[in-house]
C-alpha cells in the first residue's frame, strides 16, 4: 500500500510542477538575505549540524528558518525545545504523503533567496516542500532523479550532515554572482 501511495503522490507532484515556475538567481552568503533549511530529523546528528549551519548563516546576516520532517505522528519531547525549528509530522500528511497544516502554510508564505535541502534520498514528504518552493537558489544532495536543485553536493553513504554542511559552506562561499 505504501508503494501505491508514494507513486500517486509522485504523479500529483509532477502534475503540480507542470504549472509551477520560479525565478532562478545564484546567491552566496553575502548576497542572500533569507534562507530556508529543510531536513529529515531521522538523519544521525541532524540537530547539531543544522543548528551550527543556521548560526553560520545568521553570522553572515542571512535570516534562517528551519523545517524538519519527523517520520512519526508526534514531535518527540526533546525536539519540542529546539528553538525556531518547525516540524511536519506524519499527522500532517494526506493519503498520498503531501504535507499540509499551519507549519506548511508558514513554509510557503516565505519567499527565500536560498533553500537548502539537507535530506538524503529525496523523501516524497519533503519533495513537496522543496520542489514547490519559490526559493531563487536551491541546494541539495546529488541525485540522478529529476529535481530542480541549482547546486548539488555529491555525498557517499558514509558522509553525514556535518560534512554536507561543510561542503555547502565551501561551495556557496565560492560563488560570485553578478547582480
Amino acid at each position: 500500500m505504501a508503494g501505491l501511495r508514494e507513486n500517486i503522490g509522485r504523479q500529483i507532484l509532477r502534475r503540480k510542477l507542470k504549472g509551477f515556475s520560479r525565478e532562478t538567481v545564484v546567491h552566496n552568503f553575502e548576497t542572500a538575505k533569507s534562507a530556508v533549511i529543510v531536513f529529515d530529523t531521522s538523519a544521525p546528528n541532524s540537530f547539531s549540524a543544522i543548528k551550527e549551519f543556521r548560526e553560520f548563516a545568521e553570522k553572515n546576516k542571512v535570516t534562517c528558518s528551519v523545517y524538519g520532517y519527523v517520520p512519526q505522528k508526534e514531535v518527540p519531547q526533546e525536539m519540542l525545545f529546539w528553538k525556531n525549528f518547525f516540524f511536519v509530522t506524519k499527522r500532517n500528511l494526506n493519503w498520498y504523503l503531501k504535507p499540509s497544516g499551519e507549519t506548511v502554510d508558514s513554509f510557503f508564505s516565505q519567499d527565500p533567496d536560498i533553500l537548502i535541502d539537507f535530506s538524503q534520498g529525496l523523501p516524497l514528504e519533503l519533495q513537496f516542500l522543496v520542489q514547490l518552493s519559490p526559493a531563487r537558489f536551491k541546494i541539495g544532495c546529488y541525485t540522478e532523479q529529476q529535481n530542480d536543485y541549482d547546486l548539488m553536493i555529491n555525498l557517499t553513504q558514509q558522509d553525514d550532515m556535518a560534512y554536507l554542511s561543510e561542503q555547502i559552506r565551501h561551495y556557496v562561499s565560492m560563488l560570485n554572482p553578478v547582480n
